[in-house]
């Protein structure tokens, strides 16, 4: 039998000793043991109620034979396994629902086998910008990087800058990953190309301006993405202990900075999902029912059941649904400006995020840019 089955037998048989316990007292009109309970003397007072009382005598034997069918008292100990059993279960069940439910960054401070980065990876201070959070660890599955550690810094003049550190057995594995990663970006439209070189990558993203760069140290690979080029080129410089790289002249296509958009913020597919997926709870925090403008490559666009249009983004480098989508939904009023929009295309999009499901952001009364 299982261990619901020994609960559910514990349970009705307790129900059935406290019925005939309350029949028997009902019929002596008096409160009885549960020693009386299975006493044959008990029952033949009970079964001759206008007999005289008389003494109950009975002998050690007919004490403990029980009375027809009855069954024998349930053992403490066996009530206090079939306890032990109930709590452990229901405990099982309720640490396995809290951890479900957790987020991957949560997971990840509270697992003590979670890979942590070497002590120099991310310092405090890199001259003017102090880190803004501490390093955090992500198993994406996915992706050329699909391990990783990242952090934020912030210098009084400029805006936030995240930087992404891999690490791989061998120099050749991370030179590997490197042109890998370069090649998902690459496939992602919208995209100027400032370097281009074995050891360095650097583009700006041309309808914000907003900008990444990645470089091979070693066994590692280095990626930062953040706003203008000019603080981007000095952390990282700091960071190579060199001097800044060149600003490239590149002409942005939206004169909004990629900090904000009609009051809102702007950010990437990539961006978004990764937030999503780093920690819910504050993604939810910072964009849930706000007006965003997100920027992305077009996985996917037509008409719902209803005749609504949606279009739908994948996360960049993966072609796999599962590893999280951004969905779109459009008032029919915008169906001119958005029919035209087909898969490959890159596109900007303002909207209001409503929902995060299962790796997924849903936007609602959408908008092309």
């Amino acid at each position: 039998m299982g261990i619901l089955g020994l609960l559910f037998r514990g349970a009705r048989e307790a129900v059935q000793e406290q019925s005939a316990k309350r029949n028997l007292e009902k019929k002596l009109g008096r409160k009885v043991s549960t020693e009386e309970l299975y006493s044959l003397g008990s029952h033949l007072d009970a079964a001759a109620p206008n007999a005289p009382q008389m003494p109950l005598i009975s002998t050690p034997r007919e004490s403990t034979v029980p009375f027809g069918d009855a069954k024998p008292p349930m053992k403490t100990m066996t009530k206090l396994i079939i306890a032990a059993v109930f709590v452990l279960v229901f405990g099982v069940f309720g640490v396995a629902a809290y951890v479900a439910t957790m987020s991957q960054s949560q997971f990840n401070r509270l697992n003590p086998f979670t890979p942590k980065p070497a002590p120099d990876d991310f310092p405090a201070a890199v001259g003017k910008f102090s880190r803004s959070s501490d390093p955090e660890y992500i198993n994406s599955g996915y992706g050329a990087l699909k391990e990783y550690f990242y952090s934020y810094y912030k210098a009084p003049d400029a805006p936030s800058l995240n930087l992404t550190i891999s690490r791989f057995k061998t120099p050749e594995e991370a030179k590997a990953a490197f042109e890998e990663k370069i090649k998902q970006i690459k496939a992602e439209k919208g995209y100027q190309f400032v370097e281009d070189a074995p050891a360095r990558f650097a583009a700006v993203w041309l309808k914000t301006g907003s900008s990444l760069v990645l470089w091979t140290e070693g066994s590692k690979i280095k990626y930062l993405s953040g706003a203008p080029q000019k603080p981007l080129y000095e952390f990282e410089g700091l960071l190579r202990n060199a001097a800044p790289a060149e600003v490239a002249d590149v002409k942005v296509e939206s004169s909004d900075s990629p900090a904000a958009v009609d009051g809102g913020t702007s950010v990437t597919v990539l961006q978004l999902l990764d937030d999503y997926k780093k920690d819910e709870a504050a993604a939810d925090k910072k964009y849930k029912g706000k007006t965003i403008a997100v920027t992305g490559t077009v996985e996917v666009s037509e008409k719902d059941k209803k005749g609504s249009w949606l279009i739908g983004f994948l996360h960049p480098g993966s072609t796999l649904p599962k590893d999280g989508m951004v969905v779109c939904s459009f008032d029919k009023s915008q169906e001119a400006s958005v029919s035209k929009v087909k898969k490959g295309d890159a596109v900007r999009l303002r909207g209001r995020v409503v929902m995060s499901l299962v790796g997924n952001v849903v936007l609602e009364n959408c908008a092309k840019l």
